[in-house]
């Protein structure tokens, strides 16, 4: 079994608690010192950067190592056994396993209050294992943290609350019929997923539930639903004619549609959702044609022909930047402003098994997976796709970038 870094206890108990910059003015008279402080993380050190790093793995075995970019530090961060997929909501990664999710503390996250941000950091380590029978898509938002299980038709809903006490408990279910599902945690609400009536195994809606379960917007159709993003304008979906796009303010809902132009002219629908945390620009594969980028807040779609099929693709979320990785090793800089690729680089090893690139952009850097050669580069996407560093990684399979 891989060694995972054990939680300290000082996690909860030791550790200096920090006032962050933004808290009351130490001259504030009768200050109430059992009030929490604005930005207040328990266990945590704030820091004046945040504390990015990467986390990649190897499916077939676990082995896991999370590398910090700041200082180049590695540890262990292996599970039991082969991961089927691995997601990731702020400081928690979360890795589908045969026994369940197990949830991994990346040591690293950013608390974003709008106006400015606070960066934390704390001991890495295993947090344990949510036990959801045949678990699916995981989908959070920073306060919780929903595990679809595809046999039982429901999500288990999980705290970060109590994830950060180390308490693996369900507190809330969504239930659903057997499909492969989802559910994302909105607003305090649950964007649930619905079986489609044409293909009952699949998922074809998507309505809106609260805490109790409660339906309080019905399904809205998406067929053919394979994934989502989650922007600032609000929650989207991928659907096989264009995307869902659902919104909440004070616990109203609303749901539109965001067709594909000319119903898509001809063009295969975007191969899943991605894009720079944070941004309202989205991007995917459009299998052997191009890439399809979409900018939520004006309800466009953009296709974007390419020279070479696209097997991954990401947005940057500055009007004028797609990342996608080629079937040939290349990577291409796609301007979805005008349809022409900026900049195509090789840059690639050739297929290793099933594991394919994968795109993780921050506001300055993009990393890219390599897993035939086993690294993972470090791209300076304003800079022509200068590779900046180049990591050297146990396994590249899945790769997550952590502090964000």
């Amino acid at each position: 079994m891989p060694r995972t870094t054990p939680r300290l206890s000082a996690l909860l108990l030791g550790f200096p608690l920090l006032l962050s910059a933004c808290a009351a003015p130490a001259a504030e008279p009768q200050r109430d010192e059992t009030a929490t402080p604005h930005g207040y993380v328990a266990g945590a050190q704030e820091n004046p950067e945040p504390q990015t790093g990467l986390l990649t793995f190897n499916t077939e075995t676990g082995e896991g190592q999370l590398l910090s970019l700041l200082t180049g530090d590695t540890s262990d961060a292996g599970t039991s056994g082969p991961i089927g997929a691995a997601y990731q909501d702020g400081r928690y990664a979360l890795l589908t396993t045969a026994g369940g999710v197990q949830v991994f503390d990346t040591g690293a996250w950013t608390v974003d209050h709008g106006e400015h941000k606070h960066y934390y950091s704390a001991e890495p380590g295993l947090v344990g294992t949510a036990a959801v029978p045949a678990a699916g898509a995981v989908a959070g938002d920073g306060k919780a943290i929903a595990v679809f299980s595809t046999s039982g038709g429901y999500a288990s809903v999980f705290r970060h609350k109590d994830l950060d006490a180390g308490n693996v408990q369900e507190s809330v279910r969504i239930t659903s019929t057997p499909h492969g599902g989802l559910v994302v945690p909105y607003e305090g609400h649950f964007l649930a997923s619905v079986a489609s009536a044409a293909v009952p195994a699949a998922a074809g809606g998507v309505e809106v539930r609260d805490a109790e379960d409660h339906t309080v917007l019905a399904a809205q159709d998406c067929p053919g639903l394979s994934g989502h993003a989650t922007t600032r304008v609000g929650v989207v979906f991928a659907c096989t004619d264009g995307a869902l796009l659902v919104t909440g303010d004070d616990g109203a809902f609303a749901a539109e549609k965001i067709p594909y132009p000319d119903g898509g002219a001809g063009h295969p629908p975007a191969a899943g959702l991605a894009h720079r945390p944070g941004s309202n620009e989205l991007a995917g594969a459009a299998g052997e044609d191009g890439a399809w980028h979409l900018d939520v807040s004006k309800r466009t779609w953009t296709h974007v022909p390419t020279p070479v099929p696209v097997v991954a693709a990401s947005a940057v979320g500055d009007g004028k930047r797609v990342l996608a990785a080629g079937a040939d090793g290349s990577l291409l800089a796609l301007n979805p402003a005008t349809g022409e690729v900026g900049a195509q680089v090789p840059l690639l090893g050739a297929p290793a098994g099933d594991a394919v690139p994968q795109l993780r952009i921050d506001a300055s850097r993009a990393y890219v997976s390599d897993p035939a050669r086993r690294v993972v580069h470090e791209i300076d996407y304003a800079d022509g796709l200068r590779v900046a560093r180049t990591f050297e990684v146990p396994a590249a399979d899945l790769m997550l970038e952590t502090g964000l």
